[in-house]
C-alpha cells in the first residue's frame, strides 16, 4: 500500500472525528474527541510530507491537554501561538504554503473564546481555506474533502445566525 494511501486513511478517521466532534456538548468531550482527530490527522499530514501541518496538530494536541486542566487565557494564547511559530520556522520545507496551517490555527485559537459564533465560524472558514490549500499540495484529499464542507457548512451557518438576528430584531 502507498504512502499516498496511508496518509489518506489517517486524515479520513481524523476528518471524520473532526466532524463528530459537532455533535458533542461537553468541552471536555469536544477536546478529547480533538486529540484524538489532531494524533490522525498529524500522522497523516506527516506521512504525506506536510510537516508544518504535523506541527499544527500536535501543537493542538498540546492546547487541549491544558484546556482540560485550565481555562484557556491570552497568555496560553500567545505561548502556543509562540510555540507553533519557532517550530514552523525550524521545520518548514514548502515556503510560504508551509505557513498555512500556522495562520489557520492562530485565527482558530484567537477566535476560541469569542462570544459572537459568527466571528468563530468566520475564523473556521479563513483556517479551512488554507488548510484546503495546504491539503490539496500535500494530496490529503481525505482532508481536503473535509476543508470544503466545513467551509460551505459554516458559510451556512453564518447566514442562518444572520437570518436569526434579523428576525430577533423584527419580533422586538
Amino acid at each position: 500500500m502507498s504512502i499516498l494511501l496511508i496518509g489518506n486513511a489517517f486524515a479520513l478517521v481524523g476528518a471524520i472525528l473532526m466532524i463528530a466532534t459537532g455533535f458533542l456538548k461537553k468541552k471536555n468531550q469536544i477536546l478529547g474527541v480533538q486529540i484524538a482527530q489532531f494524533s490522525l490527522m498529524g500522522i497523516g499530514n506527516f506521512l504525506l510530507g506536510g510537516i508544518s501541518g504535523a506541527i499544527s496538530n500536535a501543537v493542538g494536541i498540546l492546547r487541549n491537554v491544558v484546556g482540560f486542566k485550565r481555562e484557556f487565557t491570552l497568555p496560553f494564547k500567545i505561548f502556543f501561538i509562540a510555540v507553533q511559530a519557532v517550530l514552523t520556522v525550524v521545520f518548514n520545507t514548502v515556503g510560504i504554503l508551509g505557513w498555512f496551517p500556522f495562520v489557520a490555527t492562530v485565527l482558530f485559537t484567537w477566535c476560541m473564546d469569542t462570544k459572537d459564533e459568527r466571528v468563530l465560524k468566520a475564523a473556521i472558514i479563513g483556517g479551512e481555506l488554507l488548510w484546503a490549500f495546504y491539503d490539496f499540495h500535500f494530496r490529503n484529499y481525505a482532508s481536503l474533502t473535509c476543508d470544503i464542507f466545513t467551509i460551505i457548512s459554516n458559510t451556512v451557518g453564518i447566514f442562518m445566525l444572520m437570518g436569526n438576528k434579523r428576525e430577533a430584531e423584527i419580533a422586538e
